[in-house]
């Protein structure tokens, strides 16, 4: 008897934990608000201020290029008009970095023909600046542009002309740098670059002969070019998306002209030039001129074209491998050659062209089993700890409380990392330097198998390791 009432017990505390944990689970599509919200377009650029989204720039068949723009703060769901005094020249097909304080936009098409002007935008002050034109690279569009801290490298494109030149930017001089022709990879467009920290790389596109799956690693330090392995490398593309995953690159989804379009990418290691396959397992439906974002942990592709466009999407997870799928649950309409920012909790995916239409609608994508979102809960405490995640066991979702003691260090490097009951990481949840304090930290792990699972503290000196069980 006193077996079957802690069986039951046991059961009825496994029911509410699911319970609990269902109510953590959250798959939510949003829609950004029409209220003063930019005309319709696409083949614009968006970036990720930190707080705000800013979309500029782009074309519309019947109104033609822009060079208007807006501003969308996603906590208030409001949209403000980019001023257009001594913005730009209108135009689509351009490129945008953001500089941690302001936007700089070069090149393009525009009516007036291909662009290699530019401009700076403060959103603080609502004001553009002119970028020079002195030493700048030829007028070009489908070129790439990565910001390295300091200076903006443009690179490739087409001015009716493939183009194998570039150019480094530095906006605290107001001047542009050549960068060399010497072993850089062949002349191509609407190919992609990542900046790994030190280095450009730069992969795909379509030259001369065709489609490519060709690379470079540019050293601006040396100045110098380096090729990338083709062998296990994706097939050749263009049109597709990469993104710096921390110490690699990662290529997905992409097509060719003739109406062969990809559901198959790789991971590029660059310190030992090798290509591993991406997992077609689940992976969304092949598609081209979609978007893809970096969560931190997963990337997110969404969007595109294929025989059709598609309001589809999957999430990447590169330490397992694995695909899920994104809910089309009030998900924008179908599109491509839209824009897509990640907030650091949601992705925001704004604009596009579908059948004819043009968009000025899009949406804010949350889902808590990929977020890792890093709470700070309280004041500074007086010693470190980890604590016992809540609930446990759990479904698919659980959270993390630990506190990260003051010392003589402002702040710590601080890592929490999930590792599975053979030791193997699974997942940084953390890996950044935290000031003094106490934290929270919500672990998805919806793509896991059931089991044990540890999750170790690592800050300063101070290690910790616990046990937590996932049932599903």
């Amino acid at each position: 008897m006193r077996k079957f009432i802690l069986q039951t017990f046991f059961l009825i505390i496994l029911h509410l934990t699911f319970n609990i944990d269902n109510c953590f689970s959250q798959e939510i599509w949003t829609t950004t608000s029409l209220t003063n919200v930019p005309i319709s377009r696409n083949g614009h650029t968006g970036i990720w201020t930190g707080t705000k989204m800013i979309v500029w720039g782009g074309s519309n068949y019947s109104t033609g290029y822009q060079n208007t723009g807006g501003i969308y703060d996603p906590l208030t769901d409001i949209w403000t008009a980019t001023s257009t005094i001594n913005a730009p020249v209108a135009r689509a097909n351009h490129t945008a970095v953001w500089t941690g304080t302001k936007m700089i936009l070069w090149g393009g098409n525009s009516s007036n023909g291909y662009q290699n002007t530019g401009e700076i935008y403060d959103p603080l002050t609502d004001i553009w600046t002119a970028t020079s034109t002195i030493n700048a690279p030829v007028s070009r569009e489908y070129h790439t542009a990565v910001w390295t801290g300091t200076k903006m490298i443009i690179w490739g494109g087409s001015n009716g002309f493939r183009l194998n030149t570039g150019g480094i930017y530095d906006p605290l001089t107001n001047t542009w740098t050549a960068t060399p022709t010497v072993n850089a990879p062949t002349a191509r467009y609407s190919h992609t670059a990542v900046w790994t920290g030190t280095k450009m790389i730069v992969w795909g596109g379509y030259d001369f002969s065709g489609f490519q799956n060709t690379g470079g690693i540019y050293d601006p330090l040396t100045d110098t070019w380096t090729a990338t392995s083709t062998v296990n490398a994706p097939v050749s593309r263009a049109f597709h998306t990469a993104v710096w995953a921390d110490t690699k690159m990662i290529i997905l989804e992409g097509g060719t002209d003739p109406g062969i379009y990809f559901n198959t990418g790789g991971i590029y290691n660059p310190l030992t030039d090798t290509w591993t396959a991406t997992s077609t397992v689940n992976a969304p439906t092949a598609r081209y001129l979609h978007t893809a974002v970096w969560t931190g942990t997963k990337i997110i592709v969404w969007g595109g074209g294929e025989s059709f466009t598609v309001y589809t999407g999957g999430i990447y997870n590169p330490l397992t491998d694995t695909w899920i799928a994104t809910s089309t649950v009030n998900a924008p309409t179908a599109r491509y050659v839209h824009t897509a920012v990640w907030t650091g909790t949601k992705m925001i995916v704004w604009g596009g062209f579908a059948n004819a239409f043009y968009f000025n609608t899009g949406g804010v994508y949350y889902n808590s089993t990929i977020n890792n979102i890093i709470t700070k809960v309280s004041d500074v405490p007086k010693k470190y700890s980890l604590s016992q995640n809540y609930p446990n066991p759990f479904n698919s979702i659980s959270k993390i409380k630990y506190q990260i003691a003051k010392t003589h260090i402002k702040n710590q490097k601080v890592q929490l990392i999930i590792y599975n009951s053979l030791g193997l990481e699974i997942e940084k949840l953390v890996n950044e330097e935290q000031e003094p304090g106490t934290y929270e930290v919500t672990f998805g792990g919806s793509n896991l198998p059931s089991g044990v699972y540890f999750y170790k503290l690592t800050a300063g000196d101070y290690t910790e390791t616990k046990k937590m069980l996932m049932i599903k």
